[in-house]
């Protein structure tokens, strides 16, 4: 079958034959070119593809046949029809030996050269329709290839709602292959949800602005609810115009799970440490930042826990005058080795004095490194001076 409005190249000096001819093959739907030289038609032959070329042998610039072979190096595929009002046995001999499709004669029949082009660009169009099938079919099995190794659900759906591409995980999500989906309705496909999803693709289709980080509910083709994140992005063709819907699918059920028991043991860790008398505390590795101060810091050092927050070394400042050369060593040289359990002395700011027992331990990273010192305070006065009040500094 020949291609759809096939390129002819006319190489003839003679301006109302390449008319002529033009005007025929134009009505036929060709698209033709047409030059008078040989160069000219060398030049033209070398920088474009034609689906056949028309070449007189009797050129101003040089014999035709001198420049057949060159044209057949530079395209082997594209086949040459002879028209020459020279017709002699040794010359069409020498034509088809040098890779000619066929000759006309001068003056040429209208049905005849059209019949020659048919027969001439039929074959290799059918070997290019074959070629281009076969690169295409390459591309599709290097597209879904492509599309399989993406961890979401994909698919194009077109303005009907119907899968025009998917991929591997989104066919398995609903107990299907690629090959099932592709061309299906997702009416027929999902048909509870169909209706809902193609409302929400419409405001995409229709306002051209991508949605993204939609977080729903989907069902599993075994009936199990599994929580999905979705991106919908416009599809477009190359000329801008949109086709349909790209959706991008990302199961999150196992990361809101976590996230929940993350926020679950926050919860809990909250709870334990605001009703315990203990002073909870958490800094980073080089204390110049405090991560977490329960509220028992309040009662014991008699400073607000914001102060600390604002001012990570200010507990320091509580810190008998006595004991504290011994802790600023023992805080910088026993924390991260988990060695830090130390007592010593604060002046409140009505000038009582507490004891206070002091442990700390670092937490690691995956890698061993230390990225948290968390410690326990504990009011131990009353150990201390079991019998006797609270002392006070004079």
């Amino acid at each position: 079958m020949a291609p759809v409005n096939p390129s002819v190249l006319i190489v003839d000096d003679n301006p109302d034959i390449c008319q002529a001819v033009q005007d025929l093959l134009e009505h036929e739907g060709y698209l033709v070119q047409s030059v008078s030289t040989g160069v000219e038609a060398l030049a033209r032959a070398t920088h474009q593809h034609f689906d056949t070329i028309i070449l007189d042998v009797g050129l101003p610039d040089q014999d035709g046949l001198s420049i057949l072979p060159v044209l057949k190096k530079a395209d082997p595929r594209v086949p040459v029809l002879i028209l020459s009002a020279l017709p002699t046995k040794e010359r069409k001999a020498q034509a088809i030996q040098l890779g000619a499709f066929a000759w006309l004669d001068k003056p040429f029949d209208r049905e005849e050269l059209k019949a020659m082009l048919r027969g001439a660009i039929g074959p290799a169009a059918a070997v290019r329709e074959e070629h281009m099938e076969r690169r295409l079919l390459r591309s599709q099995i290097e597209q879904q290839a492509l599309l399989d190794l993406i961890p979401a659900m994909v698919w194009y759906k077109d303005t009907h709602n119907c899968i025009v591409r998917a991929n591997r995980r989104a066919a398995e999500s609903i107990n299907k292959t690629v090959a099932e989906i592709e061309g299906q309705s997702t009416y027929a496909l999902y048909p509870e949800e169909a209706e809902q999803y193609y409302q929400d693709d419409l405001v995409v289709i229709t306002s051209g602005q991508s949605k993204l980080g939609i977080v729903e509910l989907y069902q599993t083709a075994s009936g199990e609810k599994r929580w999905v994140q979705t991106d919908k992005v416009p599809y477009r063709d190359r000329q801008g115009t949109i086709m349909g819907v790209l959706v991008l699918a990302q199961d999150i059920t196992e990361r809101r799970r976590a996230e929940e028991t993350l926020r679950e043991s926050h919860e809990l860790f909250r709870q334990l440490t605001e009703h315990i008398r203990e002073v909870f505390w958490m800094t980073d590795p080089a204390k110049t930042q405090t991560i977490y101060i329960s509220p028992a810091y309040e009662d014991i050092w008699g400073r607000t826990c914001s102060s600390l927050y604002a001012s990570p070394q200010s507990w320091l400042d509580a810190i008998h005058p006595d004991d504290l050369p011994r802790i600023r060593q023992a805080r910088l040289t026993q924390q991260i080795p988990g060695a830090y359990d130390v007592e010593y002395r604060i002046i409140r700011p009505d000038g009582t004095i507490r004891w206070i027992w002091d442990r700390a331990f670092p937490i690691r990273d995956q890698a061993g490194l230390v990225y948290r010192i968390a410690g326990i305070a504990e009011d131990i006065t009353a150990q201390k001076n079991p019998l006797s009040p609270l002392p006070t500094l004079t």
